[in-house]
């Protein structure tokens, strides 16, 4: 697979152990203005339904941005041209000056990703979830929803010991209420009970052997239990069944890298770079990081070419 030119720049900037200065952008943004634009397509993501898949989802959010940028910059331009006309009557000239009027859709559009994906709670919610539901997914018991919206309203408190219960509580009615046992799984992972949260995903894939949600949390919490070798595993089974979604390669990357199994995790994480960057992903940044620190690693044990077949592999020629 053959990427442009710009791709393999992005990685010789990126990786090489040197110091790149780049070039400003015409009319760089301040952090007020970036605060403000953020917050503003904040407010623009809430309409965005998790219930959809996640390259969908990205792109509402991406619109979002891009649509906050477009305004700012149409409404900066329309107050200088009506100072034009102000100052030109002021002065009384009848000279036309013929005026180039430029919209830079993509000014700040990274910085502005970086930080809705820190501060805004709905991209949060958005780019964590994976809400596509299956047969058992919801539950029909009144009060099992009940309980369930109780605990998710505890969640986004961050207030996780009682959202505990209140999962529990809809677990108890419904004991095939996937979505519950998903949450009290993260409940259970957000208190550091990690042994209880891989339980409830289990319980979670015996209802839908498919959920997403479920296999990527148990990823996660044996990744923080240290156990990068059953993590990996849990990551490659998500692949499998979502071999177009990130994440996956993203996680397995990580996790096989930290197992010892250095040419699966850098293939797997430029794998995910990949889409990443096709999908115009927050989350593209990441996977820079964490190539380049792969490439420092395997540098200075010796182990370069490791990193250099992955990049072959993967379409990426890396000078």
């Amino acid at each position: 697979m053959k990427f442009p030119a710009i791709l393999r720049l992005t990685f010789v900037l990126m990786l090489m152990p040197m110091l790149v200065m780049a070039q400003d952008t015409a009319e760089a943004g301040t952090e007020a203005t970036i605060k403000k634009l953020s917050d503003n397509a904040c407010e623009c993501t809430r309409e965005i339904s998790t219930f959809q898949v996640k390259d969908s989802i990205i792109s509402q959010i991406n619109s979002c941005i891009s649509a906050e940028i477009m305004k700012d910059q149409m409404t900066k331009l329309l107050g200088n041209l009506q100072k034009a006309e102000e100052d030109s009557a002021e002065t009384k000239s009848d000279t036309v000056k013929e005026r180039t009027i430029k919209i830079y859709a993509k000014q700040n559009f990274e910085e502005i990703q970086a930080y809705m994906l820190k501060n805004c709670p709905s991209v949060k919610t958005l780019m964590s979830a994976y809400d596509v539901k299956g047969k058992k997914s919801m539950s029909t018991n009144k009060k099992a929803l009940e309980y369930y919206q109780e605990g998710q309203d505890y969640s986004a408190r961050e207030q996780y010991d009682l959202a505990i219960v209140s999962y529990n509580k809809a677990v108890k009615k419904d004991p095939d209420f996937a979505f519950a046992w998903d949450n009290l799984g993260i409940s259970y992972r957000k208190r550091g009970n990690f042994k209880e949260a891989i339980k409830c995903y289990e319980k979670s894939l015996e209802i839908d052997p498919n959920g997403a949600v479920p296999l990527q949390s148990m990823a996660v919490a044996y990744g923080l239990m240290n156990d990068f070798k059953k993590s990996a595993e849990v990551y490659d089974r998500f692949i499998k069944l979502h071999p177009e979604d990130p994440e996956g390669y993203f996680g397995s990357g990580r996790a096989s890298y930290l197992a010892g199994d250095y040419s699966k995790g850098v293939d797997n994480m430029f794998k995910a770079y990949k889409i990443y960057l096709e999908t115009e992903s927050p989350y593209v940044n990441d996977a820079q990081q964490v190539l380049a620190s792969f490439y420092t690693d395997l540098k200075e044990k010796g182990k370069f070419e490791i990193f250099e077949e992955a990049a072959k592999n993967n379409g990426i020629n890396i000078q």
